[in-house]
C-alpha cells in the first residue's frame, strides 16, 4: 500500500492508542512510506512500532541545537556571532525581513560565514528563491568541518562532530572501504575525489524537505548527500555503500538506467557491507512463489524505474533486481562491467551493452534468473518434481 503523506498523517491521528502497538512504519529504499498491521509483512529492518514512531517521520525539526559556535577568536567574530544569534531570535518571531537585513550585513563583514549562509538559504527557500538558497547552502555547507584525501572530500554538520570527536575519521574509513568493495563489483571508481555531505537528521530535514515529497535519507547530485547520527556504525557504514554504488553508476552510465541494474548493484553492495552475499532462502522462495503464481516482473518493465509499482510488488522488484545484479556479477569480471556500463554512458542501449559482454539481451538474462530460481524450488506436475534441464547454479548464498 503506497500512502501520501497527508493521508499518512490522517491515520496517524486516527489510531487509537490500544491498536497503535499494532501499527508498522517504514520507508523503504525508493522512497515510498508502508504502514501495516501486519507483522508478517514489515520488510524492512527499520521498520517502527506505534502512533509515536509513526509521527516521529516527520519530526519538527526544529528541536535541533543549531550551529556550534566556536570560541571566538576576536572582538570583530564575537559581534558577528551575536547579530547571527540575535537574526535567529527574529526568525523564531516572524520578522524576516529584519533577520535578513542582519545576516546579510554579517556576510559583507564576512562572506563565507557559514550561519548567516545556512540561515539565509532557509529564508530564500521559504520565499521559493530555489536558485539563491541553493547557492547559499552550498556555500555554508563549504565551510563545516571537513577532511579530504586522495579520494574523498568529507564535509559534516558541526553538531556531528560536537557528539564524537572521531567522526570525521570513522566516515572517511566507511568511504574507503565502500570504495573498494564497490569499485570491484561495478569495474570502475570514480576519475576525481567525490564530495560526501553528512547532516544530522533535523539539518538535512531543514534544508530538503522542499526537494522530495517523501522522506529520505540520502541522495546524489554530483555529491553523496546523507542523514548520520552522531555515533557511526554499521547502519550509516551500509547506507554509504548503497549511496556509493549510486553514485558510482552514475558517473559511469550518465543516469540511473536500467534501474533494476543500478538499484540491485546498491542493494548488493549493502549487504556486502553487512557480511551478507545473495539473497536469503526466504527471499528466493518468495521470488520462486512469484514465477509460479505468474506473477514475475520483467526486467524491462523495471528498467525506467518502480515507479507504480504497489506494495507487494516493490518488494519484489528489490529482490529480482537483487538477483539479477547477482546473477551479471557471477558471469562477469571486473572489467567485464566496467566494460558494460561505460558502453551504456556511451549511449547504447541496455540489450547491446549486454549482448557486448553476456552475449544475452534483457529478456534472455530475465529468463536465465527465472530458470536458476526455480532450480532450487522446482514445481510439481502430476507429482512429478520438474526443473529445466540446466544444472543448478551456485549464484545464491547457501
Amino acid at each position: 500500500m503506497r500512502l501520501s503523506l497527508p493521508i499518512l498523517l490522517a491515520a496517524t491521528l486516527a489510531v487509537a492508542d490500544p491498536a497503535a502497538a499494532e501499527t508498522y512504519t517504514w520507508v523503504d529504499r525508493e522512497g515510498i512510506t508502508h504502514l501495516t498491521d501486519d507483522p508478517d509483512k514489515v520488510a524492512q529492518s527499520s521498520a517502527t512500532e506505534g502512533r509515536r514512531a509513526l509521527r516521529g517521520l516527520w519530526d519538527d525539526p526544529r528541536g535541533s541545537e543549531g550551529f556550534v559556535y566556536a570560541k571566538p577568536q576576536s572582538q570583530a567574530e564575537a559581534r558577528r556571532q551575536r547579530v547571527v544569534r540575535g537574526a535567529v531570535e527574529d526568525l523564531g518571531r516572524g520578522e524576516t525581513a529584519r533577520a535578513s537585513a542582519a545576516l546579510m550585513s554579517t556576510l559583507r563583514d564576512d562572506p563565507n560565514n557559514p550561519e548567516a549562509h545556512w540561515y539565509l538559504a532557509i529564508l530564500d527557500r521559504q520565499r521559493g528563491r530555489y536558485e539563491s538558497a541553493r547557492v547559499h547552502l552550498e556555500n555554508s555547507v563549504d565551510a563545516w568541518g571537513g577532511l579530504s584525501d586522495a579520494h574523498f572530500q568529507v564535509y559534516y554538520d558541526p553538531n556531528l562532530a560536537k557528539a564524537s570527536p572521531d567522526y570525521a575519521q570513522r566516515v572517511i574509513r566507511y568511504l574507503r572501504e565502500a570504495r573498494e568493495v564497490v569499485g570491484d563489483r561495478l569495474g570502475a571508481v570514480p576519475a576525481e575525489a567525490m564530495g560526501v555531505v553528512f547532516y544530522g537528521k533535523a539539518t538535512y530535514v531543514e534544508a530538503y524537505r522542499h526537494r522530495f515529497s517523501f522522506q529520505t535519507v540520502g541522495f546524489f547530485d554530483g555529491r553523496i548527500h546523507v542523514v548520520s547520527a552522531g555515533h557511526p556504525a554499521g547502519e550509516l557504514r551500509a547506507l554509504l555503500f548503497h549511496e556509493y554504488a549510486h553514485a558510482v553508476f552514475r558517473e559511469q552510465t550518465g543516469g540511473d538506467r536500467p534501474y533494476w541494474l543500478n538499484e540491485g548493484l546498491a542493494e548488493i553492495s549493502e549487504r556486502a557491507s553487512l557480511n551478507r552475499r545473495g539473497l536469503t532462502r526466504s527471499e528466493r522462495r518468495a521470488l520462486s512463489r512469484r514465477i509460479d503464481a505468474g506473477e514475475w516482473l520483467p526486467l524491462r518493465r523495471l528498467a525506467p524505474s518502480f515507479s507504480g509499482l504497489g506494495d507487494e510488488d516493490a518488494r519484489a522488484a528489490y529482490l529480482q533486481s537483487m538477483a539479477a545484479a547477482a546473477w551479471i556479477e557471477s558471469r562477469t569480471d571486473r572489467a567485464g562491467r566496467a566494460r558494460m556500463l561505460q558502453q551504456i554512458g556511451e549511449g547504447a542501449t541496455d540489450d547491446r551493452a549486454f549482448k557486448s559482454v553476456l552475449g544475452m539481451s534483457t529478456a534472455e538474462i530475465d529468463a536465465a534468473l527465472q530458470r536458476v530460481i526455480r532450480e532450487e524450488f522446482p514445481t510439481l506436475q502430476g507429482g512429478i518434481a520438474t526443473v529445466p534441464s540446466d544444472g543448478p547454479a551456485d549464484l545464491f548464498e547457501p
